[in-house]
């Protein structure tokens, strides 16, 4: 019987789990890869690992998202709204809201560069 941490397999380690693994299991599209994973153990959820772990990747979305931008206006594509950056980020969970929302911003910006 194969547990539900090991079905989650590509992040590499079966405890942990990338953004990109749980999208894909969703169905969405997904073309960004991500660099980041967070543990499964719901425990661990509020953890300060988890917290340091979401702001790196905040700040690697948030410097990939302007890349994307400029490579937009520069081959004049529609540029999605970027909204993300508006948002709080106070407690960790409007840092989790945000996180989510830059992901699908981040996301449909290279499907238009695609």
């Amino acid at each position: 019987m194969l547990s539900y941490s090991a079905l989650m397999s590509g992040s590499g380690n079966p405890q942990l789990y990338r953004p990109y693994d749980v999208f894909t299991a969703m169905g969405r599209c997904w073309v960004l890869e991500d660099e980041f994973s967070y543990p499964i153990n719901p425990n661990l959820r509020n953890s300060a690992y988890v917290h340091n772990t979401m702001r790196q990747e905040w700040a690697w979305l948030f410097r990939e998202q302007e890349m994307f931008y400029d490579e937009l206006v520069g081959y004049k594509l529609p540029v999605p709204r970027r909204l993300a950056s508006q948002m709080p980020r106070d407690t960790i969970e409007e840092l989790r809201k945000a996180l989510n929302r830059i992901r699908e911003e981040n996301n449909r910006m290279k499907i238009r560069l695609n």
